[in-house]
């Protein structure tokens, strides 16, 4: 737990929060979490929800601020305890003589903010979600590697994705607890429903319904069951879109689970007003847009706009 505290001795009025301690405890070398999200993005072609680049862009910028946390150690350094990035750069002065002066247009910009922990519960989820659809194409090559050599499959336990989801759900749990509900605090619950939903086990997992449960109450308690237009002034673009895509969201789960488990929906069709979302073109859609960036026209019938948000219209229309 000490990692959720910037200090190593927390007082009783210290909130947790993200720190660099905490940041490593997720996958972190570049290539690992490109195919994690890689793997992820696959999950979302059939589950569209949030915007992904997006999001990658807001983890990579947080793996950044963790790096830059890293470096300043969350507070001072003594001798003993130097990091072996410290010990580098001793040793190239000690034999190349101290690094010249950064000249001001080479500088780094400002650092980034430091994360809330519910995006970082969502990052940690969106991993683990990813570290399972690892897991599985791995263990089904072992599989068919064992079968040929008429041995046992090994299956390694360095990256378990059940031990990130419960990260995530720590870190959500104690955002719970000093924070009010956020768009990321929803995203993340999704991404645990997604999880469960992609487990491979024969039933589904007993917490999901209470889980959706739970969705449809936090949704409702952001006031995601309203649109965002009738609050003239209090949304950019973005954000109005990305509240009406999660409220979908959550309607097709509710709808759907609750079906599944022979149970009524919580959501009726009366009891909201929020419209569907819009189509767009999700490369180049971002908060500082100020207009809805439309879909490019696909090259052919056969090659439809994979960076259109045509699919996520197409289900939540199947649920009306």
């Amino acid at each position: 737990m000490s990692a959720y505290f910037s200090s190593q001795s927390p007082s009783p009025d210290d909130a947790p929060c993200v720190t660099s301690r905490l940041v490593a405890h997720l996958p972190f070398a570049p290539r690992k979490r490109q195919r994690l999200y890689d793997n992820v993005e696959d999950v979302l072609k059939m589950h569209p929800c949030f915007n992904f680049k997006h999001f990658k862009d807001r983890a990579e910028a947080m793996f950044r601020w963790g790096s830059d946390a890293d470096a300043s150690d969350d507070g001072p350094h003594d001798g003993s305890s130097s990091s072996p990035g410290q010990k580098a750069e001793l040793a190239r002065a000690i034999f190349f003589g101290p690094p010249s002066a950064t000249p001001v247009s080479a500088s780094k910009g400002p650092s980034p903010a430091r994360p809330t922990l519910s995006f970082f519960a969502a990052v940690a989820a969106a991993f683990a979600l990813g570290t399972l659809v690892d897991r599985e194409v791995a263990n089904e090559e072992a599989r068919i590697h064992a079968a040929k050599k008429g041995k046992n499959a090994q299956k390694d336990a360095a990256s378990s994705p059940s031990v990130l989801l419960a990260l995530s759900q720590q870190a959500l749990a104690l955002f719970e607890k000093t924070n009010p509900y956020d768009l990321d605090f929803l995203v993340t619950m999704i991404i645990h429903v997604l999880y469960m939903l992609h487990d491979s086990k024969a039933r589904v997992a007993y917490s999901l319904l209470p889980d959706v449960g739970k969705m449809v109450n936090v949704a409702r308690t952001m006031g995601l069951d309203t649109d965002p237009d009738e609050f003239p002034g209090t949304f950019n673009l973005f954000d109005a879109e990305a509240r009406r895509r999660l409220w979908w969201d959550v309607f097709y789960y509710d709808l759907f689970v609750s079906d599944y488990m022979g149970r009524s929906a919580l959501i009726s069709d009366t009891e909201h007003t929020t419209r569907l979302p819009m189509d767009v073109d999700e490369e180049v859609f971002t908060p500082a847009c100020t207009s809805i960036p439309l879909p490019r026209s696909p090259l052919s019938l056969l090659e439809p706009n994979v960076s259109d948000f045509k699919y996520f219209g197409l289900k939540c229309r199947y649920i009306i």
